[in-house]
């Protein structure tokens, strides 16, 4: 579904009242109306700020680079764009948008040619055909070896973002694109197969930001009064980090308050400190983050905290788990947490990034179901303290037609029946670059227009959408269906040792195995472990576990934001990852 018109800045935002049809007219009216206003400040340790930009200097380093953009590259080129964390990459984003580029964000290299960065970007400058490579003249210096040594990156025309001269920006003129020009690709973490590249146009990217915005609406917006700074450190490429950190400051007109992700795994704190001095600030992160938190920030490290000041965290990305959504409140509630800040939200790549969300300052809806019932496909509610916790999704906008229907027979399904998502509306993109295939194009009976079929599966229950995983990680055994994640979520409670766990399903030839991938921390006892982790699984779902691997921490592959690749862990199980249980 195309989006014919284009959307106007919220209520307050300096920049007037017309709609913007793409997100270079969307800066230049942000940045003649409020040149200088710092909107991004980088933090590069977490705690002092290292680097910051005004509307202005976005916009005129914007330009400088896309008339250089213009000089090597026709309109519709992509670029690769990889860069370490900072602002550099915020310049370089936008400069492609001025040029009428196609922006291709991917993860920064590392400069080790061992590193499993390598082998994924060379499969997305396969997948997208770039022609030019865009990062620091820091980064190309120290991965000049390895770049030049890349098939897959040798032959792109490299520019150095920080080393444009200023005054080409003088020179720019408009690109001439348009509400349904593609914008950037934006690749998949990778999780469930090979990266294939969202394509995004800039009405889609419009769209999602208004539908954030009205998702996230809370009574201080009638008053006029801007939404609070957001704090974020998921990098740029990752479509959470790109929408939150980039896009949304420039079209809420609020500051972005950035850092390293790495810092924040290293020093999770660093995240809530940065809450707490700016005393009102939004945020957004996957669920992961908040178990994070909560087991490695100490008593006195939250004695310093006051997250009262905290209007909204978002938790998306990666299912919301109710233990973590608990487990969170009851260790930060005491240094100011208010439960209606968590706002757990269902959104993907392939719709830009949101879909819906639960209403701030609500707090979390949280639904128990029996758990035999769940797996022959039907929700039935359950009174405390039995069944299996679901946290809702929220309501589903106006502006998105989303239906539950039965994957086989794409009939639709009645409440409270377990189905596969499909959705429909302006912020859905286009398809897949150069990857035909008919993910994009889904007819239902019934139905008006094509729908995207998302592959997760879910179901409705008095208007709240509650998401129970993806159809293509469903786990069978003995014709029951268990999504990965929850077996993931009783593992990880079976002994204190265990930090995070990958659940896969193996098949051997006769039936699809139970594997539990654990990382422990200490001098455990292996046996012990293992043990406790076959039997809390077992007794939680009935399912027999046939492998237990022992990982150390930090082992298990995540993607830069932190999701558990599914793909990577599998590989390392087939090739010969073995433990002792």
């Amino acid at each position: 579904m195309q989006l014919r018109d284009g959307v106007r800045l919220p209520k307050g935002v300096a920049g007037g009242r017309r709609k913007f049809t793409t997100l270079v007219d969307l800066c230049r009216a942000r940045s003649a109306a409020e040149p200088d206003l710092r909107t991004y400040s980088f933090y590069a340790d977490g705690r002092t700020e290292w680097d910051a930009l005004t509307l202005a200097d976005l916009d005129r380093r914007a330009r400088a680079l896309a008339t250089r953009l213009g000089e090597l590259a026709p309109r519709g080129t992509r670029a690769l764009l990889c860069f370490e964390p900072g602002l550099d990459f915020h310049i370089a984003f936008l400069g492609c948008l001025y040029a009428g580029l196609i922006a291709v964000p991917v993860a920064p290299l590392d400069g080790t040619r061992t590193s499993l960065k390598v082998s994924r970007i060379s499969s997305i400058v396969e997948s997208c055909g770039p022609e030019l490579l865009l990062s620091t003249g820091l980064t190309f210096a120290k991965c000049l070896a390895l770049v030049e040594e890349s098939p897959a990156l040798s032959g792109l025309v490299r520019v150095a973002v920080d080393e444009t001269d200023p005054a080409l920006a003088d020179r720019w003129t408009p690109p001439g694109i348009g509400i349904n020009t593609p914008a950037y690709l934006q690749y998949s973490s990778g999780s469930t197969g090979e990266p294939k590249g969202v394509t995004l146009t800039h009405g889609n990217v419009l769209h999602n930001l208004a539908l954030i915005h009205d998702n996230l609406y809370r009574p201080s917006d009638e008053e006029g009064l801007l939404r609070p700074p957001s704090v974020s450190w998921l990098p740029s490429h990752y479509n959470m980090g790109l929408i939150g950190g980039v896009l949304d400051p420039l079209y809420a007109g609020r500051p972005a308050v950035l850092f390293p992700a790495g810092i924040f795994v290293r020093s999770p704190v660093s995240w809530l400190r940065l809450i707490s001095q700016l005393g009102r600030a939004d945020s957004c992160a996957p669920n992961f983050a908040l178990d994070l938190c909560v087991r490695r920030v100490s008593e006195a490290q939250r004695a310093r905290l006051d997250l009262s000041g905290w209007e909204m965290a978002l938790i998306g990305g990666e299912p919301v788990r109710a233990g973590t959504l608990e487990r969170f409140l009851e260790v930060f509630v005491p240094v100011g947490l208010r439960r209606g800040t968590l706002v757990p939200g269902y959104g993907l790549a392939e719709s830009t990034v949101m879909v819906t969300s639960a209403l701030v300052g609500e707090g979390p809806v949280i639904l128990r179901c029996d758990a035999d019932a769940l797996t022959r496909g039907r929700a039935l509610p359950v009174d405390p303290p039995g069944g299996r916790r679901l946290v809702s999704c929220g309501p589903v906008p106006p502006s998105v037609t989303l239906v539950i229907a039965d994957p086989g027979t794409l009939q639709e399904c009645a409440e409270g029946e377990v189905g596969e998502i499909f959705v429909q509306g302006p912020s859905v993109g286009t398809g897949y670059w150069n990857r035909p295939d008919e993910v994009f194009h889904a007819e239902l009976p019934g139905r008006r227009g094509t729908f995207l079929r998302t592959g997760d599966t879910g179901f409705r229950w008095d208007g709240e959408l509650f998401v129970t995983g993806r159809a293509k990680e469903v786990i069978i055994v003995a014709g029951a269906n268990h999504h990965p994640h929850d077996l993931e979520a009783t593992a990880e409670t079976s002994h204190p040792a265990v930090l995070a766990c990958c659940v896969l399903g193996v098949e051997d030839g006769q039936r699809e195995q139970v594997v539990v991938l654990a990382e422990v921390v200490g001098d455990v006892d292996v046996n012990e472990i293992a043990t406790a982790v076959r039997r809390t699984v077992h007794t939680g779902h009935g399912v027999r576990v046939d492998d237990v691997v022992l990982l150390a921490p930090g082992t298990l592959p995540r993607s830069s934001s932190g999701k558990l690749l599914r793909g990577g862990c599998r590989a390392a199980y087939a090739a010969g990852v073995r433990g002792p249980a």
